[in-house]
């Protein structure tokens, strides 16, 4: 079993996949080149075995090497390629990419049968479901290696094909982003208010955008758009993720008119169902791994599957009209 690791980049994503791997019992080293922000997290670890450096000379000893760095990849490329020159060729190297094929920053790893993507979902020590995305030169040993490791460590390890933004993000884009397109007719507080009251979410889209982080959010939308109709990003998203305001006021009164109501909430559940439709045409994962992504990463009150298999298939149509339609 993998026991020596290292997370490469000290951000949110980083320390909090660095905090649940040493809660669990895994010797890790968190690296970071900026001190600084190895001293604003350092109070995080706290009675965990975590060491804290910005020195790569200290993965040279390391099992498992993964880096969660901006989801960039020119920047994930060059920190790829400096793990690579040191670790050992028997080292696992990971990606935590949301978005990025894995096949194409596989090519920054020498002996790629090593490297595959390991996909925490924010926040990474509480969200139950990682997903393990080989590529085509991935080892399969190596592959249901990491995945039963990551199993043993209370995590629901998916396995995923290697598609554009994978399945959590290619199922919950889509929502994220016609929440934006909403605010055609709709505050963000009341489409909050819509989604949790009419789709039973454990939280609307627009503090799930704050939480995560805008930029993140922008950069996979943009990501997931060779997709083509259906996955475009939203031209409201992309612009607030560049702007001086970090976040969606989601603070003010939420009520609104019932014809308004029933829009969003067609509007959103079109935005559910036709990634999940997708998903399961293409058998990009198991019925069961999609369920359980709705349901305990995305905290869907019903999962995209659960709708495709109650309502009528005329119901389903019209829904997903009602949602392609707004991106002509």
């Amino acid at each position: 079993m993998i026991n020596k690791v290292a997370v490469v980049g000290a951000g949110l994503m980083g320390s909090g996949i660095a905090r649940h791997m040493a809660s669990h019992g895994a010797d890790v080293t968190l690296l970071d080149k900026e001190q600084v922000q190895l001293d604003r997290v350092s109070q995080h670890f706290e009675n965990l075995p975590v060491t804290l450096t910005t020195d790569l000379d200290k993965l040279i000893d390391r099992e498992f090497v993964i880096e969660a760095v901006f989801e960039d990849r020119d920047v994930k490329r060059h920190v790829l390629k400096e793990i690579a020159a040191h670790v050992s060729t028997e080292t696992i190297i990971a990606t935590n990419t949301s978005s990025l094929l894995v096949s194409d920053l596989s090519e920054s790893v020498p002996g790629p049968n090593r490297f595959l993507g390991v996909h925490y979902n924010n926040p990474p020590d509480f969200n139950p479901v990682v997903e393990i995305i080989p590529s085509a030169q991935t080892s399969k040993a190596i592959r249901n290696s990491v995945r039963s490791w990551i199993s043993s460590m209370d995590k629901r390890a998916i396995l995923c094909a290697d598609t554009p933004c994978f399945i959590l993000n290619r199922q919950s884009l889509p929502y994220i982003n016609e929440a934006a397109r909403c605010l055609d007719i709709a505050t963000p507080a009341q489409v909050d208010a819509i989604a949790c009251e009419f789709l039973g979410v454990g939280l609307g889209p627009f503090a799930v955008m704050n939480l995560v982080g805008l930029p993140v959010m922008a950069a996979a939308s943009r990501n997931l758009a060779v997709l083509g109709k259906g996955y475009q990003a939203s031209l409201e998203l992309q612009t607030l993720s560049t702007s001086s305001e970090p976040n969606w006021v989601i603070s003010e009164a939420a009520e609104c008119q019932p014809a308004v109501q029933l829009a969003v909430k067609d509007r959103l559940l079109g935005a559910m169902i036709y990634p999940g439709k997708d998903i399961r045409e293409q058998d990009l994962c198991s019925r069961d791994d999609l369920h359980e992504i709705c349901k305990e990463a995305l905290g869907y009150g019903r999962s995209s599957v659960e709708h495709l298999e109650s309502l009528d298939p005329s119901e389903i149509d019209r829904l997903i009209s009602i949602y392609l339609g707004g991106q002509e």
